[in-house]
This record gives structure tokens, sequence and C-alpha cells, in this order.
């Protein structure tokens, strides 16, 4: 693979990192009760998924979650693509937010 291309992530993975940097965005502490809260799934299932995502680099789990470089990456990529949606859905198609 060569070094510009990203590689392809689970669509969970996906959801995860965009809802781990929504809520430092937001100036949140990043802690696994409040991405089930915010994902509205149970805990175990956010610890399930948070090991995971240590596991292949995109975290750093300690008091808090954090991206590590590359979740942020893939965070940033992904909010991006939802930003953009949003703006054509509303300022090109004329549709109410």
């Amino acid at each position: 693979m060569a070094e510009y291309e990203s590689p392809e992530w689970h669509p969970a993975f996906e959801e995860y990192c965009e809802t781990i940097f929504e809520l430092a965005e937001d100036d949140f502490d990043v802690i696994q009760a409040r991405i089930a809260e915010r994902l509205d799934v149970s805990r175990p299932a956010v610890s399930e998924m948070v090991k995971r995502m240590e596991a292949v680099g995109l975290i750093e789990y300690g008091r808090q979650i954090t991206l590590t470089d590359a979740g942020r990456t893939l965070a940033e990529t992904v909010v991006r693509r939802h930003r953009l949606a949003e703006r054509f859905l509303t300022d090109i198609l004329g549709l109410s937010w």
C-alpha cells in the first residue's frame, strides 16, 4: 500500500472514532459511559470495542480515552465526509435542516 493510501476501517471503528472526536471537541471527558450514552449502546459493548480499538492503534485508554494520530485522522475523515453531506443536502438540494 502506498504511503498516501489510508486503510479501510470497519464502520463501527469510524463511528466510535467520530464519537470520541466529537465528545472531546465538545469538552466532555471521554469515558466509556459517555460513549455508550451517545451511541445508545451497552457499556459492555463499548468496553469490548475500546479493547479492539486500542489493539489496532486507534485509541489510547487511560483515565480518559484519547485518539491516536491514526484515530484522529480517521475521525477527521468521517466528520468531514458527514459535514460535507449535510452541506450538500441543505445548501445544494435545499432540504431543511
